[in-house]
């Protein structure tokens, strides 16, 4: 009689297990958001057109990652991700053309930008850089196309405050090293025009900027600070460290500054 009763309370207990996982199952499955024809399409679109956006301009496109849609009732976005090889001549015209995409009612806007420096070069000295761009693909639907003229100017401001940004930057500063090896035996070192160089950028979603780079003394870097205040791209500078290091033998000064966009 036990056993048949523990028999009884086993099967019940297996049932029921069955069940919740069965219901749990069908919860998710429905809950889950799938890409739709028209969807894949504004995707196939974008991903087309950076591929010959790169091709174009001759750099080396190295990774793209596709995140899961977001929809909302108005519109519906793709989180993505571009990573890419270039020089520092490559780095604003590629970005701009990338943020130029247009395809029925989808626009890819900047969200974070990543760049480093690599150890390789040119024949020129200048660095190859490694950019990863954090991008969102947005599409208009449902009763977001009567809200159009609301979205693309949002969209706009928004990779225009990040190139015009990236561009004062590069007219101030430089992904190029100052100070080059030693290539002569009474040559301790070689200065191009700048008196500061950056081997790390970064601008977030949320229009902070931080910035990490070598100068030739503290009152180049104190002034680098003031250059893009003047610039009118920046509406807060702060200069969080400053320390003596050496880069090829030479001595320069580390530096890191975070700023937000204007």
């Amino acid at each position: 009689m036990i056993k048949r009763l523990l028999s009884v309370f086993i099967l019940l207990g297996v049932l029921s297990s069955g069940m919740v996982l069965a219901a749990d199952h069908s919860a998710n499955k429905d809950a889950q958001v799938f890409t739709g024809r028209s969807e894949y399409q504004n995707l196939r679109a974008c991903l087309d057109f950076v591929a010959d956006v790169m091709a174009a301009a001759k750099v080396k496109f190295n990774d793209v990652r596709v995140s899961p849609i977001i929809m909302s009732e108005q519109w519906y976005e793709f989180p993505i991700e571009f990573s890419w090889f270039a020089t520092q001549k490559d780095l604003v015209s590629v970005s701009e053309k990338l943020i130029s995409h247009s395809f029925a009612e989808s626009r890819l806007t900047q969200n974070a930008f990543h760049v480093s420096c690599s150890a390789e070069s040119n024949d020129k000295g200048e660095p190859f850089l490694v950019v990863t761009s954090q991008q969102k693909l947005i599409c208009l639907a449902g009763t977001g196309k009567d809200k159009e003229n609301d979205l693309w100017p949002a969209v706009a401001k928004q990779n225009q405050q990040t190139m015009r940004a990236l561009r004062s930057l590069l007219q101030v500063t430089t992904f190029t090293p100052q100070v080059s090896k030693r290539i002569e035996k009474n040559t301790d070192k070689k200065i191009g025009e700048k008196m500061t160089w950056i081997t790390n950028l970064r601008i977030d979603g949320d229009n902070r900027v931080q910035i990490t780079g070598y100068g030739l003394d503290t009152k180049e870097i104190t002034k680098l600070g003031d250059e893009l205040f003047k610039s009118g791209s920046f509406i807060e500078i702060s200069l969080n460290s400053m320390s003596k290091n050496v880069y090829e033998k030479v001595p320069v000064w580390r530096f890191d500054i975070v700023a937000k966009i204007n």
